[in-house]
């Protein structure tokens, strides 16, 4: 018997996990929080940094946990759940980290002299998102947490 008639409907998943399949509160925090922030562009680096700055420090103080969890439906088995505050600042991490890569250094200089944005190193821990399909029971998402920090010079 093949694979197809035993789940006739089994759809597999081609496209990136991302938050937004992780997430799927819409009136979540990060969402509300990430919504501020259209197009991210060199000129929003500032209040984007400054967010950033603001949600590191609120994410050392609310760490997400290790929780037992059921290896049967694709968690590990000590899973670790990221808080919102650890997700916004991987996800603004990722977004600051974009922006310098997209721009020269040059522009980067010039937008930090004219904001007053002064040198400095950001680290953060990658938050990535994984799935899986269990067959008989649906496709399940989980965070995991990057042990390498990661680090922007800025």
């Amino acid at each position: 018997m093949k694979e197809k008639d035993i789940f006739p409907d089994y759809q597999p998943k081609i496209t990136p996990d991302t938050i937004n399949d992780y997430l799927r509160k819409p009136d979540s925090k990060v969402f509300i929080v990430l919504s501020k922030i259209s197009h991210p562009s060199l000129s929003d680096l500032k209040r984007i940094l400054d967010m950033f700055k603001k949600y590191q420090i609120e994410a050392q103080e609310n760490p997400g946990k290790i929780q037992p969890n059921n290896i049967a439906l694709g968690a590990d088995p000590d899973q670790y759940y990221p808080s919102e505050e650890e997700i916004l600042t991987s996800e603004l991490g990722k977004i600051i980290k974009s922006i310098l890569e997209t721009n020269s250094k040059q522009k980067i200089e010039e937008v930090k002299q004219r904001e007053g944005i002064t040198s400095q190193t950001l680290k953060f821990n990658e938050i990535y998102y994984r799935h899986v399909d269990v067959m008989g029971s649906g496709r399940f998402f989980y965070a995991e947490k990057k042990n390498q920090e990661v680090k922007l010079l800025l």
